[in-house]
Formats: structure tokens, C-alpha cells, sequence
């Protein structure tokens, strides 16, 4: 059976390998949709997609697919639809699976159908009149806790959008915020991880707030997630702001919650407006011998092409991947020092 997994491994560790272990188990075959170098928490991913899906490849994935940056950096809602399209489109997927606190398939099954419902995002639409944020809207509405962990927001949307059989696994180790540096991506970026050997959006804040600088009140507006007003209070913000913190700090609220906002930041940072679409095609980024199997039976069955570097782009497909081209050539200022333009033209497909 193929199983695919949409990740970010911001970086890999024991907890995404067990998951990979896990599937493994009954001889299925991983394929992991894995974000580029921004992740969903509006960052820079600490190491770059070739090195992560490196790191993917030798913890037992068989082929690692780029999630493109526009859907990477979304909410949990577009980065779980955006992820399950790109999967569903290969043709060749069987279930889609994924790490959860919670791994009552029918519990969470529940939840995603109450926020498929109208009336319920209405009376949560209702409940933000207060002041309070949609996930602190949506707790009260559904009245359960289960929404309160993050890996378990992603499960219920993964299940909202697809129609593949899916497989939940156990989350084991410590929370995602908690200080357990073998299953925690946070504790692992935060307590064992070299800030001057990876790659932050820190370490070119100068640049964003350049950026953000240069943009008007009309371009803030056309951002995903910049409603209500927001372009006002990010747009004076940003002129007062002389650092990034900084900047969080000034805007965030209890309605406008840190991870929207750092999010917002990121896409206006990278280009991104809320029309942008996927690329009409599936970028490689490694594989090793199952894969190369898979590829061969993507090839035949997929509603999109797979490429792996310029020259296999026609026209419309060329004009994205410059685009992602582009985005590459700003993540390579938050390493420290700066790496030079054109790595996205120059990395090679990793293959083990």
C-alpha cells in the first residue's frame, strides 16, 4: 500500500520517524508531501528542503515531494487542503496518515464534519465578534478540548478534505511546546540547535521590514488572513517597528494570535497574495529504490507532471518555479553568512 504523509519536518526527529516505522510496519511504501523552505508557523525552515528531505530519505521515507511554498505557509486549513491535493492528484495513493494526540479515527472524524458545517462556522464567525481569536471561538463552539493540540487541528483537517481511508498514529514524547528534545521540533530548535548554523528569518529582519516598508495598506490587504481592518494596524506597525519581535509584538492581539500574524509576515515577505495558486506540476525533491518505483507508476497515473529542475518546465510551468526560484534566493539570507542566489537551480535530487 502506498501511504503518503503531509510534513514539515522542521527538523526530522524520533517522533517522525516513529510515524515512518509505524506504516513501515505492514510494508507500506511513504511518501512524504514535505513543506520547502517556509513552514505553516510562518518561518524559515532551520535547514533547507534538500538537507530535510535528506534527513527524511535516511529515516525510512521513500520519496519526499515539495509542498509549495504558497500552500506551505498557509493556515492549517489551506496547508491540509493544498496537502491533500497534491497527494490525491498523484493517482497512486492509497491512505493518508499522519501523527495525532488524539488517534480516535472516529473522534476526529466528528470534529471534521462539524467544521464542514455552515451553521457551525457561522455561530464560531459569531463568537469572534467578542474579541477572541477562531481557535479560542472554535473551542467554545465545539465544545472539546481536542482542538487544543496542534497536531490534532491538522488531523481533523486532513479528514475535512479528503476521501482516502486515513491512518492515525499516536503521537509519543512530549508536546509540541513541551522541553523533549527527542520528539519535539520546538525543544529541538530551541535548546539543541546552533542559532548561528541554521537558517531564520531573524537574521534578515532588516530586509522583511524593508519589504513591509515599501508595501501599501491596498498590497497588505490582499495577504491571506488580513481581514477586519488588519492592514491598518500591520501598516503602522511597520513604521514603527525597528526589529521583528518588535513588530509581533505591536500587532498581536487576543484576536490577531502570533501565529496568524508571524504567517502574514512570511507571505508578505515572499510575494504571496491570497490568489496565488499551486504550481501545475509536483516538484522531486528526493527518493531512494521503492521510489524510484513509485515515480515510474506516478508518472503513468498523476494529473500532474513531476520535475525536478528547470529545463523540465514548458512555459507556464517555468514562470512558478522562478517564483520559487526567486523565494530560495530570500531564505538563503537567514543563514549566517548569507548564501548566494541560484541554490534552487543548483541542488541536486537526493537519492539513497
Amino acid at each position: 500500500m502506498n501511504v503518503g504523509i503531509i510534513c514539515e519536518f522542521n527538523p526530522f526527529h524520533s517522533g517522525h520517524k516513529y510515524l515512518i516505522d509505524t506504516l513501515k510496519a505492514d510494508s507500506n511504501r511513504v511518501i512524504c508531501v514535505m513543506s520547502g523552505n517556509f513552514v505553516q508557523r510562518g518561518e524559515f525552515a532551520v535547514y533547507d528542503k534538500f538537507e530535510r528531505a535528506r534527513a527524511a530519505l535516511k529515516g525510512g521515507a521513500d520519496l519526499v515531494l515539495e509542498l509549495p511554498s504558497c500552500v506551505a505557509t498557509s493556515s492549517a486549513e489551506g496547508f491540509a487542503k493544498g496537502g491533500v491535493e497534491l497527494l490525491e492528484a498523484l493517482g497512486c495513493i492509497d491512505a493518508i496518515a499522519f501523527g495525532a494526540e488524539n488517534d480516535n479515527l472516529d473522534e476526529l472524524k466528528a470534529i471534521a464534519e462539524k467544521l464542514k458545517d455552515s451553521r457551525v462556522q457561522e455561530q464560531i464567525t459569531n463568537e469572534m465578534k467578542s474579541g477572541i481569536s477562531y481557535p479560542a471561538a472554535r473551542s467554545i463552539v465545539l465544545g472539546t478540548d481536542i482542538l487544543d493540540y496542534p497536531n490534532n487541528i491538522l488531523a481533523c483537517e486532513y479528514l475535512k478534505f479528503t476521501s482516502l481511508p486515513c491512518i492515525a498514529v499516536k503521537r509519543i514524547g512530549g508536546g509540541y511546546n513541551s522541553d523533549d528534545t527527542e520528539y519535539s521540533a520546538s525543544a529541538i530548535r530551541s535548546k539543541l540547535l546552533n542559532q548561528n548554523e541554521i537558517c531564520s528569518m531573524a537574521n534578515c529582519e532588516d530586509a522583511v521590514l524593508y519589504r513591509l516598508r515599501t508595501m501599501s495598506k491596498k498590497e497588505i490587504a490582499e495577504l491571506e488572513d488580513v481581514s477586519e481592518g488588519l492592514e491598518n494596524r500591520i501598516y503602522d506597525a511597520v513604521r514603527e517597528a525597528t526589529g521583528l519581535y518588535n513588530l509581533y509584538s505591536l500587532v498581536a492581539t487576543k484576536r490577531y494570535p502570533l501565529s496568524r500574524l508571524k504567517r502574514i509576515i512570511l507571505r508578505a515577505f515572499l510575494g504571496i497574495d491570497k490568489d496565488e495558486q499551486a504550481p501545475p506540476y509536483v516538484r522531486l525533491l528526493g527518493f531512494n529504490e521503492n521510489g524510484r518505483e513509485l515515480l515510474s507508476e506516478i508518472k503513468e497515473k498523476s494529473k500532474l507532471p513531476v520535475i525536478s529542475k528547470r529545463s523540465d518546465c514548458d512555459e507556464e510551468q517555468l514562470e512558478f518555479f522562478e517564483k520559487e526560484c526567486a523565494r530560495t534566493d530570500l531564505y538563503n539570507l537567514g543563514f549566517r553568512p548569507p548564501r548566494p542566489c541560484g541554490t534552487e537551480q543548483t541542488s541536486k535530487i537526493i537519492i539513497e
